[in-house]
């Protein structure tokens, strides 16, 4: 069992899924640990307590996660107007490539802009049965 831990931050759009209400397609790409590129795609629902999301992050030439979210994730207005601060944590249900096998937990701290902006740093901490190291 290999324990790989790193931190990343992705930038991207969140937009309304057309004829979904509440229902938002998410789309972020950056740097990974090693240099590698790294795309983030989820779909999220605003339920009345919170949100719901499920999604990928591919870490190109590694490997890729399947993550949803551990209970609900938090949105709220920022000190900042126009900007709104929120946290989510989410159980890795799935993974290829070096991460096949893994199971863990990503924390996410995000902004997101009235204009659809997003800003996501997530702490990923997993564990994978193949011997993988970060």
């Amino acid at each position: 069992m290999a324990e790989i831990v790193f931190a990343t931050e992705t930038q991207g759009k969140g937009v309304p899924v057309e004829g979904r209400e509440n229902t938002f397609h998410v789309e972020c790409s950056g740097t990974g640990p090693k240099g590698e590129r790294v795309t983030f795609e989820s779909e999220v629902v605003l339920t009345g307590d919170g949100f719901d999301e499920v999604g990928t992050i591919n870490y190109a030439g590694r490997g890729s996660l399947k993550f949803k979210t551990v209970g609900v994730g938090h949105m709220a207005p920022s000190p900042v107007s126009g900007i709104n601060h929120g946290t989510v944590m989410w159980s890795i249900t799935e993974g290829d490539g070096e991460f096949s096998g893994a199971t863990g937990l990503i924390t996410s701290n995000f902004t997101f802009s009235e204009h659809g902006d997003v800003v996501d740093n997530q702490y990923v901490r997993l564990y994978t049965v193949e011997g993988a190291s970060n």
